[in-house]
């Protein structure tokens, strides 16, 4: 049997952040069996993650964008890769 290693989650981080930083951004494919999407989330001291809410500085967004593009790119690719099978 053959496997394929896909990325399926990036993570960004400030200089010197741990991965758990409340300044960290998660941002990962994920599929509820109706299609993939790009879930972002980011950790809280002071929320519980079910009400968690991403906020987003003008200086951010441009690592949080090309993360969330080249994610949906790998969607795009692993479809046309997966459906001419």
């Amino acid at each position: 049997m053959n496997y394929h290693t896909r990325v399926t989650r990036l993570t960004i981080s400030p200089p010197g952040e741990p991965i758990f930083s409340d300044q960290t951004f998660h941002i990962e494919i994920e599929d509820e069996a109706s299609g993939e999407y790009v879930k972002i989330s980011q950790q809280s001291e002071y929320r519980p993650a079910a009400s968690q809410e991403v906020c987003i500085n003008p200086d951010e967004w441009p690592a949080v964008k090309d993360a969330v593009e080249s994610l949906l790119m790998t969607i795009a690719e692993w479809d046309a890769t997966t459906k001419t099978k």
